[in-house]
């Protein structure tokens, strides 16, 4: 068995999601090959092969979204939602600690007046309107100390259901697609809807084909400074149509994953188990394009 077919497995964990898997795998399958490790000689020594068992930090820690609300219990639309619509929610991490990043919550809004978009914490100010409390559902807003609730604008997701929205109602997703792909479409420069399903389709042909993946995780290619990585570079090795599929391009280099460095081993256990989860919809990654910054948004339904 090969380094890198060890690491294909290792990555697995759970066919939630193809884009994570294969993109956030990579950078950890990567990781796992730095790793001092002697392969058996022996077939016959060779144990069942078991997921690694990773050590979660305290839960006080890692909790990061407060848990979703009953349904039933959620109130009917008030003027701020025919304005903004909650397009996704993930977790990033502050760096303001190298030993212990803090973990918080952040939104991805859509002003459907002025057509542009806000990603926010808890405790940001836009349009004269506060962020209180980020769920993994919906957002809890203020607009001169009256509450509400933003929820998750795609059709299915939890919170009130809606009727066939009016033409000034529709959100960004719902526009003509600017491209699209076996996976769901480009709605902006750099944002795209993907659906799940088609996503795990996809996955599943690289689980029968671990060659196929290996291919991906080879063109993930640790961009080291001063002895340490930070980053990977983007050198397309196999897959072609699924990297251009998802946006990124021969020489980029992503540099965090929803604020994240992906420097550590323990990071990215824990960001593929939160989306093994299911507790986030949306994915913003950071890359350097041709020595400038780019933020690749992904939403997924």
């Amino acid at each position: 068995m090969s380094h890198y077919t060890q690491s294909v497995q290792r990555t697995g964990l759970s066919g939630i999601l193809l884009f994570l898997c294969v993109v956030m795998g990579g950078l950890y399958a990567r990781q796992y090959y730095t790793l001092p490790h002697r392969l058996p000689s022996d077939d016959s020594n060779r144990k069942a092969f078991a997921w690694p068992v990773s050590q979660e930090p305290p839960a006080e820690i890692w909790t990061v979204f407060a848990p979703p609300a009953n349904r039933q219990a959620a109130a009917a639309e008030g003027p701020l939602a025919q304005r903004f619509r909650l397009a996704g929610t993930f977790f990033s991490y502050s760096e303001s600690s190298a030993t212990a990043p803090k973990p918080e919550c952040r939104a991805i809004l859509d002003d459907l007046q002025k057509q542009q978009q806000y990603l926010v914490r808890e405790g940001d100010w836009f349009e004269a309107v506060r962020v209180n409390r980020i769920y993994s559902d919906r957002v809890t807003v203020d607009y001169q100390g009256r509450e509400e609730d933003l929820w998750l604008s795609f059709a299915g997701g939890p919170g009130p259901q809606k009727t066939e929205p009016a033409p000034a109602e529709k959100t960004v997703e719902d526009g003509v697609a600017l491209e699209t792909s076996r996976f769901g479409k480009r709605v902006g420069e750099n944002r795209w809807v993907f659906q799940r399903e088609d996503l795990l389709k996809y996955y599943q042909e690289l689980l029968d084909d671990p060659e196929r993946m290996a291919s991906i995780f080879l063109s993930m290619k640790p961009d080291y400074q001063e002895g340490r990585i930070n980053g990977y570079h983007v050198d397309v090795e196999g897959e072609k149509d699924f990297f251009k599929d998802v946006g990124l391009q021969q020489g980029d280099v992503v540099r965090k994953v929803n604020s994240m460095k992906m420097t550590s081993q323990a990071r990215a256990e824990y960001f593929l188990g939160e989306f093994v989860k299911n507790r986030v919809s949306a994915v913003v990654m950071e890359v350097e394009r041709e020595g400038k910054p780019q933020k690749l948004i992904y939403l997924f339904r």
